[in-house]
């Protein structure tokens, strides 16, 4: 059975009929060519996140960052949430280039507030924690692939602890403290975190949208991880 059979027969036993009757049917890949492209778009994204830290390196970036600082953070969050919406919509409408769109204005838009973060850093620091999470991402990536089942029991604990540890840190903001212990914290949810959604990918249906939409959740749950490395390296130094 190929892939484009085994997806409709998946799709007839959970909706009792091919779903692709009430819309266009999606248009699928080989699951090696969907692994590709998936593990492709992250390595681009963080081709992308570096390109921006060297445009935020320069002395005519720091300029205009310094005259429009509350301009640009503004203008960031909302591109990169209407990057987000684009892909959704993309994925839910089998539209592969409003897809594109939206990864780019994401990826973009994202990458240059993440280059400001990398910017309080030294290159060894930055070498150490990129080094880390890369070993974590191995290891949490196989994991997700060989226990699917505990990834997916703890999902309701993952989302429920990223909330209460946005509403802790939220509070300790206001308050003007750092605590090492929630950096901690949030980089074992986004251990969590990876492993599930490497389950999620590798079970998806093998399309071209779905290659994109997996490719930022991944890409988000390693840059979490990695700008906490980050935050606990530095304060070693």
């Amino acid at each position: 059975m190929n892939e484009v059979e085994r997806y409709q027969s998946q799709q007839y036993q959970q909706y009792g009929g091919p779903i692709y009757q009430q819309g266009p049917a999606p248009r699928l890949i080989s699951r090696r060519l969907y692994n590709i492209v998936l593990t492709g778009f992250v390595v681009l994204s963080f081709v992308i996140m570096a390109a921006c830290s060297y445009i935020t390196g320069t002395y005519e970036f720091l300029m205009f960052f310094m005259r429009n600082a509350m301009l640009f953070q503004i203008g960031s969050l909302v591109a990169s949430i209407g990057g987000i919406v684009a892909m959704s919509i993309g994925r839910a409408k089998d539209n592969l280039t409003l897809g594109l769109v939206g990864y780019a204005i994401f990826t973009l838009t994202f990458g240059f507030t993440t280059s400001l973060v990398l910017a309080a850093y030294d290159m060894q620091t930055i070498s150490v924690a990129f080094s880390a999470t890369a070993g974590i991402m191995i290891v949490f990536g196989a994991a997700g692939i060989m226990f699917p089942r505990f990834f997916e029991r703890i999902q309701g604990v993952l989302f429920t602890g990223l909330l209460a540890i946005i509403v802790i840190e939220l509070v300790l903001a206001i308050f003007g403290v750092r605590q090492t212990a929630t950096d901690i914290v949030v980089i074992l949810l986004f251990c969590g975190f990876i492993g599930y959604d490497v389950h999620r990918a590798s079970t998806a249906a093998p399309t071209l949208n779905n290659a994109l939409w997996y490719a930022i959740e991944l890409y988000l749950d390693i840059i979490n991880v990695f700008i906490r490395l980050l935050a606990l390296f530095g304060r070693r130094d």
